[in-house]
């Protein structure tokens, strides 16, 4: 039995995971604080940067936090790539 259950969990852990987010998914958590409206001129506006300076914040957020409180918490839950890919995506819509 206990042969059959770490065989079990060995294959559980093998599999790849089925619940990756997509950019549209992650952005619209950004969007729940970040405006997306192309006139607002309020920091906190995603229209008026580019995905270059969303990326750069974004990891800059994560590996250099600033006096910030809930950007490099909300940040660490992703990795380099999905922030990436989110980046391209708020850069573009």
């Amino acid at each position: 039995m206990k042969r059959l259950v770490t065989a079990l969990i060995g294959l559980l852990l093998s599999q790849p995971s089925t619940a990756e987010l997509s950019p549209a998914t992650i952005a619209m958590n950004c969007r729940n604080c970040h405006s997306q409206n192309a006139q607002d001129s309020q920091p906190l506006s995603l229209s008026l940067q580019s995905a270059q300076e969303i990326r750069s914040k974004l990891l800059e957020f994560k590996y250099n936090p600033k006096n910030a409180t809930l950007m490099p918490r909300i940040v660490k839950a992703y990795s380099d790539e999905e922030l990436s890919a989110v980046a391209d995506y708020l850069g573009q819509h």
